[in-house]
């Protein structure tokens, strides 16, 4: 049987300390612009992320980690991406 994990409240512990075990700090601030009215930062000493929770906050991490400085989506992947599951 494989491992499977879906977003749940029991995710952001763990979450928490994978954000920890790649050196970064991390807290919340009170926000207006997001829904919960919080918004979780990790920053060190090279960058900041910025998400609404813990489990969305090590997945901008991880899609830095992942792409790099040029972690944006280039024309030719957005319309890829756009024909295979009809959502932008």
């Amino acid at each position: 049987m494989k491992p499977t994990l879906t977003d749940a409240g029991n995710t952001l512990v763990p979450a928490y300390l994978a954000i920890l075990q790649r050196g970064f700090l991390v807290h919340k601030e009170p926000s207006a612009v997001t829904e919960s009215g919080t918004v979780w930062i990790a920053e060190n000493a090279d960058r900041e992320f910025f998400a609404e929770d813990l489990v969305m906050l090590l997945g901008r991490i991880s899609m830095y980690e992942s792409r790099g400085p040029s972690w944006q989506a280039s024309d030719e992947e957005i319309d890829r991406f756009t024909a295979e599951f009809g959502v932008p």
